[in-house]
């Protein structure tokens, strides 16, 4: 047993899953962390690693230990979060419901819970600078709430403008007392929070206010900046009486999306939805692009002035991070990454993750620095495959081109297009398949049932120059194709259709060589072993097959429970990795026909599987759940910790075997009999103390035991109670037992098993025995008395 445990094992080393869904982020001040909303959650993330640390929401772990353990059955409607605040010690969610939940940001713990009072839910919720007030704006009452959580009390409303405010901003300063709001009808307003009164207006722009920025935290700062979706930024300086001045007034031709001063105070920098960023100089009033992308769109800028970064999320949920000085990228966090369609490694040592998800874009992550990622843009519709060989990689998709990519060297996590050809095929590219050591062709395939096969060519004049041209084209399946593959000699192809087939073909020629038929549903990929002349199968019938190439017969069969999508061979070929559509993961072992290990991470369909080539010791999986999990090797760790407790029980029996031989310390022996499930020992020791007749040693015997240790004995009392010669000793713990079960409700471990309905024929049994013994001793004495 203990070889077929340690035999082959992985284990989940890290899990990259999406934290962000839009709405509501906020940068901590030191810069080390993000928080993302994310549904009816908030996720503290590592910036650096891009982990999620802690989860605050109705489902976070925190919440959950806090739920009574009768209401573990009932099912609970999610209470999602519309927005969050958050300040140095605390956050502050505000839920659909209405209701404001403030947590405590180190321990996950819930402090407070209060109803918003207002109409319909809260649409923003900001902190004060001193962190003990909390400002939320409704929905659909035109009114802001001040409220001191520390007293438990409402310090007011402002309702002296038009609503909804989406726009909330406290001034930096603790001693200026003002917050600024953004209303409706395109001005921002700023209070005064300790008189109720209103100080200031600001009347210019023509759209949505969208952002909003102090030029410094000193309490004299009267200079703000906004912008707005009417693509213009006004700088306004703050007066004694009620209408603001308008400094500056600079129209920038894109629609904006945040602001920020930078540079204490020099530098204004402007997002725009375009994905563009722009820098004034407040002096000279110079305006310098710094920043253009037409590739993403974004949604809303963070700066953090400790670090001196800046941070643009856009709208497909990606946080790129960048060096406010140099405007150098410095991370690139993935907040929702889609389905997982495929994935391949490439680059030296497989350091680089290519990862094509449900987008145009597809990511590639260098899995040597924190998964570092950088999105590749170049494909008109969703990417559907990829395909890697060294330092190059084609990619195929929906929009059925094909683009060649290579590595650059000179830059971290970054490709350049090579060349692309476009309309390969009538209808999409399903998959594509790179030649083995050395990148000298490629086949793709496609939904139309065709199959082309590439040369790729390195020009002789510039080694950088790389061209590629149709070899052949074939129609090799009656249905969709789903898979191809290259054998480790590049000298045979692999294909698997909807057709229920897989077919192999010769590389150089469109000869076919022969078709693999018995799966009775469509076969979703095929893979060559790395060392022997067999082709692994996976199917929609539940089956992975093993076929040898010599006959086209099918060897060996391996049953799983539902869909398996996507098979690999491990270890040089000893074994195989299966994902299905239920999200499971089977190690399979080749030569015994057994299953090794299940691993269940995913939570639906697992499409992509991406094993390292180089090392054989770890592999990556993706699916619909959005996940991106990273398994390793642990045999090694496995095997010497099943060694080690063979070693601790053996340990433990030796001094069992010593204390019973001496007859010494009995209540040590009954314990390591109870741990090593050890019924015979522990019998022995209970009969010691009946044929003593010693019923208090018994007594202390079976109190000393916790809830567990009694669980142990009486699955022992189970064992001894089938044999009548052993059922006082049996009778005696039951009653123990059972007695002190009864006194204390918490300890009713009798439960455990059904117990009590598993006992009970046995004791009556034993109980009818000894009552008509009773009755032969009775009339026994009676016949003695009579003679």
């Amino acid at each position: 047993m203990l070889a077929g445990i340690s035999e082959k094992s992985y284990a989940a080393e890290a899990r990259y899953t999406n934290f962000y869904a839009g709405g509501d982020i906020a940068w901590s001040p030191n810069g080390h962390h993000l928080y993302c909303l994310n549904g009816s959650a908030v996720n503290q993330v590592d910036v650096q690693t891009s982990q999620i640390l802690n989860s605050y929401g109705l489902s976070s772990p925190s919440a959950d230990n806090k739920r009574p353990a009768e209401l573990d059955n009932i099912d609970v409607e999610e209470d999602t979060i519309t927005c969050f605040g958050l300040s140095q010690e605390h956050l502050v969610t505000a839920h659909r419901s209405g209701l404001l939940r403030l947590w405590q940001l180190d321990t996950g713990k819930l402090v407070k819970l209060w109803k918003a009072q207002h109409k319909g839910p809260v649409i923003r919720v900001e902190f004060s600078p001193c962190g003990r007030l909390i400002c939320t704006s409704g929905g659909a009452d035109a009114t802001l709430r001040l409220w001191d959580y520390s007293n438990n009390s409402c310090l007011g409303a402002l309702k002296d403008f038009p609503g909804p405010a989406w726009l909330l901003v406290f001034h930096p300063n603790v001693l200026r007392k003002e917050i600024y709001a953004g209303g409706s009808d395109n001005t921002v307003y700023a209070w005064n929070y300790e008189t109720k009164t209103l100080v200031h207006k600001m009347r210019g722009h023509l759209s949505q206010v969208t952002g909003l920025s102090f030029k410094s935290n000193a309490s004299d700062c009267n200079e703000i900046v906004t912008v707005s979706r009417d693509k213009v930024m006004i700088v306004w300086q703050l007066q004694e009486q009620l209408e603001s001045k308008q400094l500056k007034v600079l129209p920038l031709y894109d629609e904006l999306e945040g602001v920020v001063y930078a540079d204490e105070g020099q530098l204004i920098i402007v997002a725009s939805g375009s994905g563009k960023l722009q820098q004034v100089d407040p002096k000279s009033w110079k305006i310098r692009d710094i920043l253009s992308q037409s590739d993403f769109q974004i949604s809303r800028l963070l700066h953090c002035s400790e670090l001196k970064q800046l941070a643009l999320v856009t709208t497909e949920q990606n946080i790129l991070v960048y060096d406010v000085e140099t405007l150098e990228p410095i991370k690139h966090l993935v907040g929702y990454n889609d389905e997982i369609l495929d994935m391949c490694f490439m680059g030296e040592h497989d350091r680089y993750l290519a990862v094509a998800t449900n987008s145009k874009h597809f990511k590639l992550y260098d899995t040597e620095h924190d998964m570092n990622c950088k999105l590749i843009v170049g494909h008109s519709d969703t990417v559907m495959s990829l395909a890697a060989s060294q330092n190059l990689l084609i990619s195929v998709g929906k929009d059925c081109s094909v683009r060649l990519w290579r590595l650059q060297h000179d830059k971290d996590c970054s490709l350049e297009a090579l060349t692309q050809q476009a309309n390969c095929h009538t209808s999409t590219i399903g998959c594509v398949a790179m030649t083995h050591n050395g990148a000298t062709g490629f086949a793709s395939v496609s939904q139309d049932g065709s199959m082309k096969v590439w040369q790729l060519v390195r020009s002789k004049e510039d080694r950088n120059s790389y061209s590629f041209n149709l070899r052949y084209a074939a129609l090799s399946h009656d249905k969709e194709v789903n898979c191809v593959a290259y054998a480790p000699n590049n000298k045979l192809i692999a294909t698997a259709s909807q057709d229920k087939t897989a077919k192999v073909w010769l590389a150089e020629s469109n000869t076919l060589q022969g078709v693999l038929r018995g799966h009775t549903r469509g076969v979703w990929s095929v893979r060559f072993s790395p060392v022997d002349q067999i082709v692994l199968t996976s199917s929609s019938d539940c089956t992975l097959r093993i076929w040898s190439i010599s006959n086209f017969s099918c060897i060996k069969r391996f049953d799983q429970e539902c869909t398996i999508l996507r098979a690999e061979f491990l270890d040089h070929g000893k074994f195989i990795i299966s994902a299905a559509s239920d999200g499971l993961l089977k190690l399979w072992n080749i030569k015994t026909n057994t299953c090794l290990q299940s691993l269940d991470e995913h939570n639906d369909r697992v499409w992509a599987l991406a094993v390292s080539a180089r090392s054989n010791r770890f592999f990556y999986t993706g699916g619909a759940d959005s996940k991106l999990i990273r398994f390793g090797d642990v045999t090694q760790v496995t095997r010497n910790e099943a060694l080690d407790k063979r070693q601790a029980a053996l340990e433990q029996e030796q001094t069992l075997h010593s204390l019973l031989h001496a007859q010494k310390q009995l209540h040590k022996a009954f314990v390591l009999a109870l741990n090593l499930d050890k019924p015979k020992a522990s019998f022995d020791i209970i009969n010691h103390f009946v044929r003593k007749r010693d019923e208090p040693g018994l007594r202390q015997l079976v109190d000393q035991l916790n809830v567990d240790q009694r669980v142990a004995l009486l699955q022992h009392v189970k064992a001894w109670t089938t044999n009548s010669r052993h059922s006082q000793a049996g009778n005696m713990i039951l009653k123990y037992l059972i007695g002190d079960a009864l006194l204390d409700p918490k300890a009713r471990f009798y439960y455990n098993g059904n117990m009590v309905e598993v006992l009970t024929p046995y004791v009556q049994r034993h109980f009818k025995r000894v009552t008509e013994l009773n009755k032969d001793l009775a009339f026994l004495e009676f016949i003695v008395k009579c003679m």
